[in-house]
Formats: C-alpha cells, structure tokens, sequence
C-alpha cells in the first residue's frame, strides 16, 4: 500500500512539472549584454580593426580625412562649363533683362527680346542666372537651334522641351499656338543660336515674334544670336507689324571686367591668402583676350591651362628633390606671367592660324570640301596623290564642284542642312575677303570651265584656289572635332 501511494505521488509531481512551462531564455541582464556582444562582433567583422583605427580609438595617431586639393577646386571653377558663383559686371543689361522678366512673364503676359554679342560675353549666363533668382516661378525652356535641320522643326522642339503634347511634325504649329492662348501662367522659352533659323522667308522666325506679341499671348521669347543686326537686316517687317523685340547688345568684356570676372572665381575657392594665380598674370591673360576678341572663355582656358603646367612643374621639381634629399612636402605651385605667356603663345599661334581659327563652321565645311576634291583628284598612289594634289591646289577647282562636295560632306555630318548656293557664294566671297582664298573667272575655251547657277538665274563661271598653305588648311581643321572623322 505505501509503495502504491509513492508510485502515485512521483506520477502527480511528473504531471505538475510536465504543465509548467520550462523558460529557456536567460535573465534579462544576461540577454542584453548577449545581444551587445554579437553586434559588437557583427561590427567587427563587417569593419576590421586595423593599426590606424586602433590609434584613432586611443586618440593616438587619428588620421584625418584629406582634403580636396585647392587645384582640383581651382580647376573646376575656372572650367567654362561651372556656372559662375556670381554675375560680375553687366549691372545695365541684368537691369534690361530683369525689366522684361517682371513686365512679361512674372505677370503672365507675353513678349519678346533679343540679345546680341559675341560669343563668351556672357549673355546665356546672364539670362539664366536671373531666371534663378526671379521671385515668381515659371516654366523656362532652353532650346539650341544648331542642331535642327530645317526652320520649321522649332516648333517641335520647344513643344519637346515643355513636355507638351502634339499631333506630329505637321501638328507642331497649331500645338504651339493651343499652348500660347489656352491656359494659365505664362512660360519662357529661350532660342539659343536663333539664327540657325534664318531661312528663305523667314516664316518661322516672323510667326515665333508674333505670337509673342498677341494681346492675349502667354509666350514670352528669347532669342540669343551673335548678330547686332538680325532683326533690321533679316526681319524688316516686325516693325511694321508691331511685332519687335526689346534689343539688347552685350559688348565684348574689357580688361577690368575679365580680371574681377577671374579674380571672383578664384576667391570663390581660396583656401589660402596667397593666390594660386598671381595677380599681374591675371592681368596679362586679361589685357590678351581683352585684345583679340573679349571671350571670357578663352581667358578661362588659358587660366586653367597655365594652372596645369605650374602644376606639372612642381611635380616634375618634387620628383628630382625626393631622388636627391628623399620624401619631401610637395611644393605649392603658383601660376606666373611666364606660364600665362606661354600658354597665349600656344593658343594664338601664327597669324594664319589665328586666321583660319576664326573661320565659322560653314567656312570650314567649304575648306574641308576643297581639300576632299583636292586630295581625291588624281592617281591612287601617295607620291601621285600629293603631285596631283598641289597641281589642283595650284590650278583652282570649279566652284561647281566644290558646292557639289560641299552638300556631300554635310550630308555625312548629318549635323546641319546645307546653305543654299546663293549663300554657298557668299561663304566663298567673304573667305576671298578674309585673305583666305583667291577666286578667278575662268578663261574663255579653258577645259574643266563649269558654271553653276543661282536663285537670281544668274550664272557663276569661277574657280577658288587657297591663298594659304594647305597644311595649314589641315591643321586648322582637325582642331575641329567634327570634321576630324572626314579628313
């Protein structure tokens, strides 16, 4: 009986504890410091403690971050593409531009305006800077009208970069009118280059300043060009349909406009109290640029190219004194008038050169063309070619010819359309103008004599032989990128 009763006893307590249930989990102070110890050993796995970040830890030997070279900055903020930290200068045609922003689109109204200068004046800056800084948003579209082929395709492309939509190339125009006088706020469109649009009649350019001057227009327009006188001499009738834009001209940049220009990008970076670029080599790129054609950007270019080759020269010095006296701290290099000067020297070149280097694309494109047939006339051999090359050179080709060559290679740019042959004549008179080329009237019975016929139905009989050297024709050309790939 009692052995029953220890056997029942033992099965209860069994049963008890079967019921209670059995914590595996350790206390809570246990549990935290485990859950430290595995992220401290996640940690550790992910980062490996190495020297430095133990004596980094024991304050002892820390390395600090190194910090972004003052030539690396300095060189980017003399780049021609870095938007400048400020607009220096131009206080009366900021004022203009600012006037036409308030009157016009910050009201929700239309208008337009064209801005001249020479190229590097800063008249794309400028507008874009105080569109930034305008107290009313609205919508601003940049559009470059190198690229389009034909006049009529602006329409497509400011519809493009607005986002708006439109039924097909055809569709373009009436969906550029809907965008003008159906909705709300008014929108700025910019036409860099606008005289890539320049046609036969005009049609577009007169239907784009029209619609900016209705009543009830919502478009105000920009258009950006390097002509003093596009309006007078290309749209006469603007005038007389109410219809002109606010004219702006932006004068080539003077020595103390391109020195503060400089010296606020340069500031803008400093570091230290000495100036990377001395001041009286500032001057001299200033007065050089200031002289030929007061491009800000060339004298950006030279800036940044004299900084390169101080800074080559130091490295060059560093590495002869480490083999003489072992490690050394690099020395700072500075941009003096010697580096500016040489720098200008290799910029500028010859006077023939300078020359050639002024030609616009569509001079060069009559260039290159000239030396296509030149080089193609003749045998297939090397000494043959060159013979049969200088025998073209010297004798003339047929401007026949050259306009025929001339729409080939624009066709293989496929970058622009060709001129007409009225303004291909005009190209070739202003190249004989510039010193460039000779143009002679064929002499009657002379074999190979073509002549090519005008819009006017006038006839033309000539040839056009180089006034330079033909190398120098070469050179000049390939420092065109685009036309390298054809020669």
């Amino acid at each position: 009986m009692p052995a029953a009763r220890s056997t029942r006893t033992t099965a209860v307590k069994r049963k008890a504890l079967a019921e209670t249930p059995i914590s595996r989990q350790p206390p809570p102070e246990v549990a935290l410091a485990a859950q430290k110890a595995a992220a401290v050993a996640t940690l550790k796995s992910a980062f490996p403690v190495t020297k430095h970040s133990v004596a980094a830890a024991n304050g002892k030997g820390a390395k600090v971050a190194k910090p972004v070279s003052s030539f690396v900055a300095t060189k980017t903020v003399l780049h021609r593409s870095t938007a400048p930290p400020q607009i220096v200068g131009r206080e009366s045609e900021q004022a203009a531009i600012r006037q036409f922003l308030q009157t016009t689109v910050e009201k929700g109204r239309g208008g337009s305006m064209y801005i001249s200068g020479n190229p590097g004046t800063g008249k794309t800056a400028c507008l874009q800077t105080l569109i930034k800084q305008s107290v009313a948003s609205f919508p601003s579209v940049l559009v470059n009208c190198v690229p389009l082929t034909r006049p009529e395709q602006a329409y497509a492309a400011v519809l493009d970069a607005l986002n708006a939509e439109y039924d097909g190339a055809d569709g373009a125009l009436a969906g550029l009118e809907r965008l003008v006088f159906k909705g709300e706020g008014a929108f700025l469109v910019i036409l860099d280059e606008v005289d890539s649009l320049l046609g036969s009649k005009q049609e577009v350019l007169y239907r784009l300043f029209e619609l900016a001057a209705h009543p009830d227009s919502r478009l105000a327009l920009v258009g950006i060009a390097n002509a003093l006188d596009l309006t007078d001499r290309f749209l006469p009738r603007l005038q007389a349909r109410n219809c002109e834009p606010i004219l702006l001209n932006f004068n080539p940049y003077q020595v103390n406009d391109i020195v503060a220009i400089l010296q606020s990008r340069l500031d803008s970076v400093a570091t230290t109290e000495e100036p990377v670029i001395q001041k009286a080599a500032l001057e001299l790129c200033a007065r050089k640029v200031a002289a030929t054609s007061g491009d800000l950007r060339k004298a950006l270019d030279v800036c940044r190219q004299a900084l390169e080759a101080a800074e080559a020269e130091c490295k060059k010095k560093a590495r002869l004194v480490d083999k003489e006296n072992g490690p050394a701290a690099a020395p700072v290099p500075k941009v003096s008038i010697m580096h500016i000067a040489k720098v200008l020297t290799s910029l500028n070149g010859s006077p023939i050169a300078q020359k050639l280097n002024a030609l616009n694309f569509q001079q060069k494109l009559v260039l290159c063309a000239f030396v296509s047939l030149s080089g193609n006339a003749g045998g297939s051999g090397p000494a043959e070619a060159a013979a049969s090359s200088k025998k073209s050179a010297v004798g003339g080709i047929a401007v026949s010819k050259l306009f025929a060559e001339y729409g080939v290679i624009c066709d293989r740019l496929g970058m622009l359309a060709p001129v007409t042959r009225t303004e291909f004549l005009d190209l070739v008179t202003m190249m004989e103008t510039q010193g460039v080329v000779i143009v002679e009237t064929l002499r009657a019975g002379r074999r190979g004599g073509c002549r090519i016929a005008s819009n006017s139905g006038a006839a033309d009989d000539r040839t056009l032989r180089l006034a330079v050297d033909e190398a120098d024709i070469r050179r000049a050309l390939m420092s065109t990128p685009a036309l390298g790939p054809i020669l």
